[in-house]
């Protein structure tokens, strides 16, 4: 009965903007800066990066490597540069040795081939392919989609066994029409690159790790998973393997499946080095307008993580149709040891659009340590979902639409600003691990949920305890569902809770109740140990409940 609710409060919703600048959130005002431009199921592309194919007589040049070449098969035999200008039908092969360095100059040059990987790295330390400043270049995979595994079949249009380096001033297109667009069995790190992987299966994988520090990337999955990593044995330090590492430029993922899908860690975090941030829009399922009519896919997460998904500074926008973060729970690694279940957001921007359709249900919280009979159920798609722990210390969160906003065994909010609006709980603490929580200790958390029906503003399976920070949640006037519920005890002993709708709280140390009325539509402005905040109500709450230990007034 909840997801039929959701449904149609979604087909509803469905007019209206997601966020822009000077927008009024269901809570409270913000001012945001999302690209992701309005709330609705039209299907979104992008065709911003271009490349015009290369004419002419292809040809190699190098000063310092060595190679050969058997009609259009060029094939690379040790470490130097090559520069490659001109249209080529055929097949560059790395074979070098384990030692070599290898950097490929593309210079104005298309590669197509319809047999194997147009680029193949079968053996060298590292390779580097840089598209020089002011080229198009473009590689062409014209296989036919893959149906069955063959030891002989390259898995991209860039197939390497190799750590592999994408990179240069220039733009490069690639087009997978057989499995991947760029597959390294290694690390892959992308860099000032304008690039443009398009491809049947996985846009862009790396079997080790993928990490963009800069430039403009576009990736595009009409059948599978837009960024991937898949091993999660140790390195040469020890470390688990399979992280997605993002510290700048602007990432644009656009796939049938889960938009980002890491073997371990997903991490956005400032560059060292450059001091930047990444910019990242994802889109999946039908909200990207290359999903295939055909596509399989059952997951369409946003950003899908087997330990720990970690957002410290850039911003990130996403439209899924499954859950918009999430990180699994209790997943054995190669290396050792088992996935943390763990979403830490301390920086950035992060703001979402979550739904997930009538007739594709997604699992939602029942998967986790205490198996399909100890999680709470969920028929939908969380904005955030964390198997485990879920800790927002900073940064700001903006959940536009979800059937659950925030879902963890443990919620912590010790900073930040978060803004939640769903169709079912807007912040649900489930079983799990260990006992349900939900801590609060700073921050400024806003919820809204509807003022009818079976839904709660904040809900813990457990315990509600807050020591600081201002929250203010929505929900209908009842015992059985209401702006705050949970099954233990809803204790205050420090910050500002403001209950717009039903809550049972006690109330302990300094904390006093005062009496106020922001229950009602439309705009109100209350003061909070002389902060002001102003939020807009789009329904009528039954009461207003307040219990502050500082100064509260309206």
């Amino acid at each position: 009965m909840k997801f039929r609710i959701y449904a149609a409060l979604l087909s509803l919703a469905l007019i209206v903007g997601l966020c822009s600048c000077g927008n009024t959130h269901n809570g409270t005002s913000v001012q945001t800066n999302d690209p992701l431009g309005s709330k609705t199921a039209v299907a979104v592309t992008d065709s911003s990066i271009t490349a015009e194919a290369a004419t002419g007589d292809f040809s190699v040049t190098t000063a310092d490597g060595k190679y050969s070449n058997s009609g259009n098969v060029y094939t690379i035999s040790a470490a130097g540069t090559y520069s490659l200008t001109g249209a080529l039908d055929g097949q560059i092969i790395v074979n070098a040795g384990e030692d070599d360095e290898v950097i490929i100059e593309l210079c104005g040059a298309t590669v197509t081939c319809g047999s194997d990987s147009p680029f193949k790295l079968l053996s060298a330390s590292k390779v580097e392919i840089s598209a020089k400043s002011g080229t198009d270049n473009i590689i062409n995979d014209t296989r036919s989609a893959k149906t069955a595994d063959s030891a002989d079949q390259g898995e991209g249009a860039i197939y390497a066994k190799t750590d592999l380096k994408l990179k240069g001033s220039g733009t490069l297109v690639i087009n997978g029409g057989y499995n991947n667009a760029v597959h390294t069995t290694k690390d892959l790190t992308i860099q000032k690159l304008s690039l443009k992987a398009t491809a049947y299966n996985n846009a862009i994988k790396g079997g080790d790790s993928v990490t963009v520090k800069s430039g403009n990337v576009i990736a595009i999955s009409t059948n599978g998973d837009g960024v991937k990593t898949e091993n999660t044995n140790a390195d040469k330090s020890g470390n688990t393997r399979g992280d997605i590492v993002l510290t700048g430029g602007s990432v644009t993922v656009y796939a049938a499946g889960d938009g980002f899908q890491a073997a371990h860690d997903f991490i956005m975090t400032t560059d060292e080095e450059e001091g930047t941030s990444a910019t990242v829009n994802v889109f999946t399922g039908s909200y990207s307008g290359y999903t295939a009519s055909s596509a399989s896919t059952t997951s369409y997460k946003g950003v899908k993580v087997q330990n720990v998904l970690d957002i410290s500074a850039g911003t990130i926008n996403i439209k899924s149709y499954d859950d918009g973060l999430h990180a699994d729970y209790g997943t054995s690694f190669e290396a050792g040891g088992k996935g943390q279940g763990t979403v830490n957001i301390s920086g950035g921007s992060v703001a979402m659009v979550v739904y997930a359709p009538e007739g594709k249900i997604t699992g939602g919280g029942r998967k986790g340590p205490g198996g399909w009979g100890g999680q709470q159920s969920v028929s939908g798609a969380d904005a955030i979902h964390a198997d485990y722990k879920l800790n927002i210390s900073g940064g700001t969160v903006n959940i536009d639409s979800a059937y659950e906003g925030l879902e963890a065994n443990v919620i912590t909010v010790s900073g930040g600003s978060i803004y939640v609006s769903a169709s079912d709980d807007g912040v649900n603490a489930c079983k799990g691990v260990t006992s349900p929580q939900v801590i609060v200790s700073g921050g400024y958390l806003d919820v809204t949920v509807s003022a009818s029906g079976d839904v709660d503003g904040i809900d813990s399976n457990g315990t509600y305890s807050q020591t600081g920070g201002v929250v203010i949640t929505r929900g209908p006037n009842s015992e059985m569902a209401g702006a705050i519920d949970a099954d233990g005890s809803v204790s205050i002993s420090g910050g500002t809770l403001i209950i717009l709708g039903y809550g049972r709280v006690s109330a302990g140390g300094s904390v006093k109740a005062y009496s106020l009325s922001l229950h009602s539509s439309g705009s109100h402005t209350v003061t909070v140990d002389g902060t002001k905040y102003t939020f807009t109500n789009s329904s009528s709450y039954g009461r207003t409940l307040c219990y502050s230990s500082v100064a509260v007034s309206a």
